[in-house]
């Protein structure tokens, strides 16, 4: 059923009880006097409307508190009359009582006309204080007369009295008939609900749930305020939208429609902001420390400068497209997030639920492992006193990797530090691409050609006539100079992180198996024959008949070949490390849609030459032939639509 439109209506005095009018329109409409109550009116359109008492509800009310106030003004004078002045103490009494009476006799009418048992008692007790009052009054009069001159001044003070009781009673009344309920909204769903701009006066929302309902620019007057406006602060806040500067402390802000507020270095420290709507919210600066944001919805927000200090969000808070440059971990502006620089778009979505105190490094689309050495190495050397250790590397989705240390030395410019590594890497990486795409030119033209494979089995056969010139060696620079202040050097290869001195779980670096990190036994390694599972492997490639994955099979023969030989100067482990990364690129042919082994190739192709090149007898092997193996196998995987 389509939403009830009841836009711009004079609804005075309608009753729409237990009704469902879920998304109902009633903007710019009159609904003074209305009755809600039980209605469910989630996402219902409230705007510029007005509530309050109706004429007809003020007027029964003030007819019915007049009809008292007459009847029990009738009953004291009759009293007045029978007593006389004489039994003047008798006549009072039996106007009372007949006040009493008749307040209680009318009580069931003034009740179903809206003013309630408050101003049938108010309207009784002045009419009958009125009259005992000109009771005592024509008692005082007959006393002075008399020459009673006790009696009569004693009859004035308790007529005056009485006239000021009769006062207050009908400003009482007065007031009640004010305060009375106008429209009702007793126990109605009103989730999501428009109240913009709306003017409210004479409204109860007792009961009734209004999660996430916006009330911008709402005013008002004489309500019972539903759960989440009863503070004032939060009243004030849900209907400017403007918090600026302003302390919330402590406060609960929970299930609040706060979306596009102003809450720039506001504090929010320990506030309650749990289910809240804050999306596209200004909270450049707030102090967000041990708030609470369960479920909160902070998409689109600018968080900038923000201190989120053990906040409390969980799997529902929203960050989607948040704008934030940068946060701080703790107050007046301390552990800053990035340590220099900013957040690209998207960083803080992922990242938000990693924050530690460490040095934390975000690399996109993966680790250029050559770069990160340089840099890496220049960092440890220029920041010996620093005490960098390895915390972690974690894998935070769409190949990007997030690379943490450890810094022992709390007064380390941790600034400088991040600002001296990324700009060390970046630098290094541009240099290492340009001199890859300059090395690659040609298998990128080839590959456009459905002929390239053929290209690239002319090319290959330099790798089976390879000889080794003694006069063409050259060692890779080490790391165990003697100006070093670490042991062991950097090597990030493939799957793996050994940095010397430095330890710990370095796994993701690349998105493989990094078992091997400080130490620890490389899986595969040790633990099997990793030359018998690659010639096995090459024998099923080349009996599937398919000329790629023959043609597969022989280059990576070939590459087998070269570090199984005698003199090949690898150590057992990068033996096995490189056999286990030619094995990683035939078990991808045979299984292409395995996006691990997709991932685990790709890295195993940039790992082999920095594995082959440690060894002097094959670093010319690598520099003049292993181009023309890469560009074979991913031409070979081209061919099958696989890209690495």
């Amino acid at each position: 059923m389509p939403p009830r439109d009841y836009s711009r209506q004079d609804l005075r005095n309608r009753s729409f009880k237990n009704q469902d009018l879920t998304g109902a329109d009633f903007s710019n409409s009159d609904l003074r006097g209305c009755d809600f109550s039980g209605t469910t009116l989630t996402g219902a359109n409230f705007q510029s409307c007005k509530t309050g008492q109706s004429r007809r509800q003020v007027l029964t009310r003030i007819a019915v508190a007049g009809a008292v106030a007459v009847a029990v003004a009738g009953a004291g004078a009759g009293a007045v009359a029978v007593a006389g002045a004489v039994a003047v103490a008798v006549a009072g009494a039996v106007a009372v009582a007949g006040a009493v009476a008749v307040a209680v006799a009318g009580a069931g009418a003034v009740a179903v006309a809206g003013a309630g048992a408050g101003a049938v008692a108010g309207a009784g007790a002045g009419a009958g204080a009125v009259a005992v009052a000109v009771a005592v009054a024509v008692a005082a009069i007959a006393a002075f007369s008399e020459g009673k001159t006790i009696e009569g001044i004693t009859f004035s003070i308790v007529s005056l009295l009485l006239f000021g009781f009769a006062i207050y009673s009908f400003l009482e009344l007065v007031k009640t008939i004010r305060n009375a309920t106008g429209t009702s909204f007793k126990r109605t769903q009103l989730s999501h609900a428009n109240f913009s701009n709306a003017t409210l006066e004479n409204t109860d929302f007792s009961d009734t749930n209004t999660t996430l309902a916006i009330w911008t620019n709402a005013s008002f007057s004489r309500c019972v305020l539903p759960e989440e406006l009863a503070v004032d602060q939060a009243l004030e806040l849900a209907v400017s939208r403007d918090g600026q500067r302003q302390n919330y402390s402590h406060l609960t802000l929970k299930n609040l429609n706060l979306q596009a507020v102003d809450l720039t270095r506001a504090t929010l420290f320990h506030t309650n902001l749990n289910g809240s709507n804050l999306q596209k919210a200004q909270l450049n600066d707030a102090n967000l420390a041990h708030a609470q944001a369960l479920g909160t919805d902070f998409s689109e927000a600018d968080l900038t400068g923000a201190c989120i200090q053990n906040w409390g969000i969980n799997s529902e808070t929203k960050f989607t497209n948040i704008r934030c440059d940068y946060i701080y971990l703790e107050p007046n502006q301390q552990e800053r997030k990035p340590a220099s620089g900013i957040f690209q778009p998207g960083d803080f979505e992922k990242l938000v639920h990693q924050f530690t105190k460490t040095l934390d490094f975000l690399f996109r689309h993966g680790i250029d492992p050559q770069a990160f050495d340089f840099a890496l190495q220049n960092l440890l050397t220029d920041y010996e006193g620093a005490g960098l250790t390895m915390h972690s590397v974690i894998n935070v989705g769409d190949g990007d990797r997030l690379v943490r240390f450890n810094v022992a030395n709390p007064d380390a410019n941790q600034e400088i530090m991040h600002a001296q590594l990324m700009q060390g890497y970046e630098s290094m990486h541009q240099q290492l691409e340009a001199e890859r795409v300059e090395k690659y030119a040609l298998r990128e033209q080839v590959a456009e050609m459905q002929g390239q494979l053929t290209v690239y089995r002319e090319q290959s056969v330099f790798l089976q006539g390879f000889v080794y010139h003694q006069s063409d060696r050259f060692s890779r620079p080490s790391f165990n100079a003697p100006n070093s202040h670490f042991s062991g050097g950097i090597m990030l290869e493939g799957n793996n992180i050994q940095i010397g001195s430095i330890g710990g779980d370095a796994s993701g670096i690349s998105g493989g198996d990094n078992s091997g990190v400080a130490g620890k036994n490389i899986t595969g390694a040790a633990g099997g024959d990793i030359s018998g599972m690659l010639t096995v492997t090459m024998g099923q490639l080349e009996a599937t008949n398919d000329p790629k994955a023959v043609e597969l099979a022989e280059l990576l023969k070939q590459v087998k070949t070269a570090i199984e030989q005698p003199d090949s100067g690898l150590s057992e482990a990068d033996q096995q490390k490189a056999l286990k990364h030619l094995e990683t690129i035939g078990k991808l042919a045979q299984d292409q849609q395995n996006p691990e082994l997709l991932e685990k190739a790709g890295d195993a192709l940039d790992a082999l030459p920095t594995i082959m090149k440690r060894s002097d007898n094959l670093a010319t092997f690598v520099e003049k032939y292993f181009p023309t193996f890469t560009a074979g196998v991913k031409a070979i995987f081209a061919l099958w639509g696989v890209t690495l």
